[in-house]
């Protein structure tokens, strides 16, 4: 397995629980209200760390109420490490719940190919996947086949 440049509390991935996000870029309604549901339950945990890329709307949204809350986050950028931490990250960090991971060392621009090398690492990390709106055809869906422990859906 590669090993990520990071950037702030790297002690995050040793929590009891990683829990690895997943939620595909095309929404379906009914998986809304579960999602959301979860993300609010995960902020008020401490335990346990949330990874994800954080990419598609609805990994956005969870990103939203996770950084209110006390549970800490690793986000697996599908691009090079930042070098300034943007503002709207700047209390988790600086309250050590936020942990920047990224396997690209070069490219400041995402791709397909590294978003899936980028999901297989989370995958790989986590004690648990959690899937959103993910169906047969989506790109996620091999995933949720392949983790030995069956992976929550919130459809």
């Amino acid at each position: 397995m590669e090993t990520p440049t990071w950037l702030g509390n790297h002690k995050l991935l040793k929590r009891k629980e990683v829990i690895g996000f997943f939620a595909s870029r095309h929404t379906v309604p009914g998986s809304v209200l579960p999602t959301l549901d979860w993300a609010h339950a995960m902020e008020r945990r401490d335990d346990a760390t949330v990874m994800s890329g954080f990419q598609s709307p609805m990994e956005r949204e969870v990103l939203d109420i996770l950084l209110q809350g006390q549970c800490g986050i690793a986000m697996v950028l599908n691009r090079k490490i930042y070098s300034q931490i943007p503002p709207r990250f700047r209390q988790a960090y600086d309250a050590q719940r936020l942990l920047f991971l990224s396997l690209e060392n070069s490219s400041m621009r995402p791709s397909t190919i590294q978003a899936a090398h980028r999901n297989e690492y989370i995958a790989s990390c986590a004690t648990t996947l959690v899937f959103s709106s993910v169906t047969p055809t989506s790109s996620l869906y091999p995933l949720t086949q392949s983790h030995p422990t069956p992976p929550i859906l919130l459809l």
